[in-house]
């Protein structure tokens, strides 16, 4: 599938926010349901922040991983969250915008493409966009969690997810796309939710425990049953930082001529 290996399949920022239960030594120090649910609200209050850190992707057997540098900046605007990235993949470079429901790309040579926000989910099968349905979702569905780290100032919590996520994610990104209006072929919907035959996905989460803001996240996931490829494997770790700062996210104004980024079959 070009979309796997194509540079909009990897922006892939994850925020992690699940069900923890368990702690370190007999009596807890901290309600982990709450610690995670007070996180949530302070990242949403802090106006905005950012991101940064690398991912290594394997995509097949026989090929070689390719490593990326990610940075991102998201505002917590009126409107709801925006975003502006950029990847470095060797002498490679994308940058790409989230505003409103709309998702912008930019490429060397390619100028400015967009889809929706729900098609750009669905078609990069994006486990962990950053939303408050997506976060909802995995704590719903969190397995094995457990507390990895407890120190002053800092709580680690860890969690699984399976197969079971993948699917209900994919049933949300149906329904974005369905609530966009977007004329989507149903079998091309259908091919998308029953290529991936196996998913897998274990995330560990940092969280300062007196601002409440997650601090670090380390993810590791891998796709089975991928057309043309196999199997897609991914770790990524990612910094978050400068919450609170005045961060504001404005779409190029050459972006308002984006043409729409074609299905990949």
């Amino acid at each position: 599938m070009k979309t796997m290996k194509g540079i909009a399949s990897i922006l892939i920022l994850l925020m992690a926010a699940s069900l923890v239960s368990g702690c370190k030594g007999d009596s807890p120090r901290y309600d982990a349901m709450q610690l995670l649910s007070e996180a949530t609200e302070a990242a949403s209050a802090a106006g905005g922040y950012r991101m940064k850190g690398d991912i290594e992707m394997g995509m097949g057997e026989g090929s070689a991983p390719v490593a990326m540098a990610i940075t991102a900046e998201i505002q917590n605007a009126p409107d709801g969250m925006r975003q502006h990235m950029f990847v470095e993949m060797g002498s490679l470079e994308a940058e790409a915008y989230i505003v409103g429901d709309t998702y912008y790309q930019y490429a060397p040579g390619q100028g400015w493409r967009k889809m929706s926000l729900g098609l750009y989910k669905a078609q990069n099968m994006n486990m962990g966009l950053v939303d408050a349905d997506q976060m909802e979702l995995m704590a719903k569905m969190a397995a094995d969690s457990r507390v990895i780290e407890e120190s002053d100032g800092r709580v680690g919590v860890s969690f699984h997810l399976g197969k079971e996520y993948f699917d209900a994610s994919m049933s949300m990104y149906r329904e974005y796309v369905e609530e966009s209006g977007e004329e989507v072929p149903e079998d091309w919907l259908r091919m998308v939710e029953e290529s991936v035959t196996d998913f897998s996905a274990d995330i560990s989460v940092w969280i300062d425990t007196s601002s409440r803001l997650i601090e670090r996240m380390e993810i590791s996931y891998s796709m089975a049953g991928i057309p043309q490829v196999g199997e897609v494997t991914s770790s990524m770790r990612m910094d978050l930082y400068d919450y609170g700062q005045d961060i504001v996210v404005e779409l190029p104004a050459e972006a308002a001529q984006a043409e729409e980024l074609q299905l990949s079959p």
